[in-house]
């Protein structure tokens, strides 16, 4: 019966309990699914990498001259690298992990390249690369090092060449072949090799190329081909023993350079901190979207409490009435929370059918996993909770008419 009343009564002038329900179901659709974006991304910077991380540190050189031979200069460092004491592997690499550069190729066991087709990190790398970061080869085998190919020369750098014989991830491998044990010796076709293939040689569990983002699955799809990458730029990944990193980089940051005359060490650091550099820009986007989602939850519940404050100045003399009548301040106070409830809840039923029409967009654009429920329900929670406490100040102030006046005369 006291809901037919307030219904009633919110009817007589429905734009504003209208316009207040559409901004209800827009908050929720906005805060329901941000927090579960932020949430998935907050993940994904905290997933595995498949790495070791904390052994491992990069350094970078740049060829000088006309001339720098890239092949002898990789040689040569390396072998330098892997002699010094602590260094448990070297190698070299067209790109450092976790920074989402390097190579990409759309690749297919299919030679059209039209069906069952992924895109893939491609990493250039001679054969040591699995053990300097530490990965886990489940299947088959690494490629040796007789398959490794040179550096080409330095006028035909833009045509990459990646070997007889590739090692892919697990995850890759169930993608395109149904597992990875069905994937050792099938043929990979690549984009980037006008639809020349390699053969699948080994299988690695994880390797994490970059912090996901969208599409959130691309960097688990990793390649590792054995050739050296061409120059002048040439990036050496090294693996210490555990608590040598800190004094083996110092070394090699001394000694590196001047043993060859022709080329210049640009850069160097370890990979841990350049994974969590990459994370970075992650939290900071969690951090802006978490600011914006309150933001728009603020302005509801500011709408929702100037609606409340409205309703009781024009209804003072109301007031005053059921209270000469005899309700009590609590029923007051009930009532406006009441048409308060009732206006939020209709827009949380409008919401939530948008929210969940709109997490499946979410799903099919940016291949996120479908929005778990708790998300919804705890989104419709938090603005049940604030849409009541945005009226509860006015219905207070509104409850503390005295019955008196209802006998004003205006």
């Amino acid at each position: 019966m006291v809901i037919r009343t307030v219904l009633r009564a919110l009817w007589q002038s429905p734009a504003g309990p209208l316009l207040l329900s559409a901004q209800v179901a827009l908050s929720l659709m906005i805060f329901a699914n941000v927090a579960y974006v932020i949430g998935a991304r907050l993940e994904a910077t905290e997933s595995s990498t498949g790495m070791n991380l904390a052994d491992v540190f990069w350094v970078q050189s740049h060829g000088e001259g006309k001339d720098y031979d890239q092949q002898r200069a990789v040689k040569f460092d390396l072998e330098y690298l892997r002699s010094l004491p602590g260094v448990i592997a070297a190698c070299a690499s067209n790109a450092i992990p976790q920074t989402r550069a390097g190579l990409r190729s759309l690749v297919s066991p299919n030679q059209d390249l039209k069906e069952n087709k992924r895109e893939v990190f491609v990493y250039q790398s001679t054969d040591s690369i699995i053990d300097v970061l530490g990965l886990h080869l489940v299947r088959g085998r690494m490629f040796s090092a007789d398959s490794v190919l040179p550096a080409p020369p330095r006028t035909d750098v833009s045509h990459p060449d990646f070997g007889m014989e590739v090692v892919i991830t697990e995850d890759l491998a169930r993608r395109l072949y149904g597992d990875g044990e069905r994937a050792l010796g099938k043929p990979m076709y690549f984009s980037l090799l006008n639809g020349r293939s390699a053969t699948v040689a080994g299988v690695v569990e994880l390797m994490q190329a970059a912090p996901p983002l969208a599409p959130m699955d691309i960097v688990y799809d990793v390649v590792l081909t054995p050739a050296v990458p061409p120059g002048p730029n040439a990036i050496y990944l090294v693996r210490t023993k555990p608590g040598q990193l800190d004094a083996i980089m110092g070394r090699v940051w001394r000694e590196l350079e001047p043993r060859q005359h022709d080329r210049l060490v640009d850069s160097m650091d370890t990979l841990a901190a350049t994974a969590a550099h990459s994370r970075v820009a992650d939290r900071t986007d969690a951090v802006i979207l978490a600011i914006l989602s309150s933001f728009v939850l603020a302005v509801t519940m500011l709408g929702l409490f100037g609606f409340a404050a409205f309703a009781v100045t024009s209804r003072t003399k109301e007031i005053g009435t059921r209270r000469a009548i005899g309700a009590r301040r609590a029923d007051i106070v009930k009532l406006f929370l009441l048409e308060n409830w009732l206006i939020t809840t209709a827009g949380i039923v409008i919401g939530s059918i948008t929210t969940l029409a709109f997490a499946v967009q979410l799903h099919t654009l940016l291949e996120l996993p479908r929005m778990p429920v708790v998300f919804l329900v705890g989104s419709m929670g938090l603005i049940w909770v604030a849409g009541l406490l945005a009226a509860l100040m006015p219905a207070l102030r509104g409850s503390a008419v005295p019955p008196a006046v209802a006998t004003r005369v205006v």
